[in-house]
């Protein structure tokens, strides 16, 4: 491929990322991107739930301090929420997949009304700033809702993985580790 060729390859590669980034910007539907409207996420954090509810009622019952008779029950527990959690780092990445798609067409879209502010008689940079960040405060919020979704998977996570370093310790402390592998 010659230089020409690359640059004209180049130069189409370029339009198709830069169309594709202004669709989503025009096209990203924060409704749709609800993760309370998710199923597989609900089905994944339900599960969650329901091992910690279970670990809660065995402490309450006294089983859970009972565990060197069982000393799978815990492991067992600990490789179902461990599992399950990590099932969430998936729509964390997705989320900052589209959160850097949105980030990247706000940007651009701000580049482009900072210049043809700057092309007006009275554009001056600090005015032509000024207005390409007010034009563009719908998408910033939308960037915000996204960064506000990751938090809140990145919470989710971080309850779990919380519940997990507890189990581990409890296997730790009476040397279970040992007796189950």
């Amino acid at each position: 491929m010659s230089g020409q060729d690359e640059f004209a390859h180049a130069k189409v590669a370029g339009d198709k990322i830069s169309q594709a980034t202004e669709d989503v910007l025009d096209n990203i539907d924060l409704d749709q991107l609800r993760l309370a409207d998710n199923k597989k996420y609900q089905l994944i954090t339900s599960q969650c739930q329901t091992i910690h509810k279970t670990l809660l009622d065995y402490e309450q019952s006294g089983k859970l301090g009972n565990y060197v008779e069982n000393p799978s029950l815990i492991g067992d527990y600990l490789g179902k929420l461990r599992l399950n959690a990590n099932q969430l780092f998936a729509y964390m990445n997705i989320y900052i997949d589209i959160l850097n798609d949105l980030m990247v067409a706000v940007e651009k879209k701000r580049q482009v009304i900072y210049a043809e502010h700057m092309d007006t008689p009275k554009g001056s940079p600090n005015s032509a700033a000024i207005m390409s960040k007010e034009s563009t405060r719908v998408e910033a919020i939308k960037i915000k809702v996204i960064e506000n979704t990751i938090q809140q998977i990145k919470n989710e996570y971080e309850r779990y993985n919380g519940i997990c370093m507890y189990l581990q310790s409890r296997m730790k402390e009476f040397n279970t580790e040992r007796m189950v592998g």
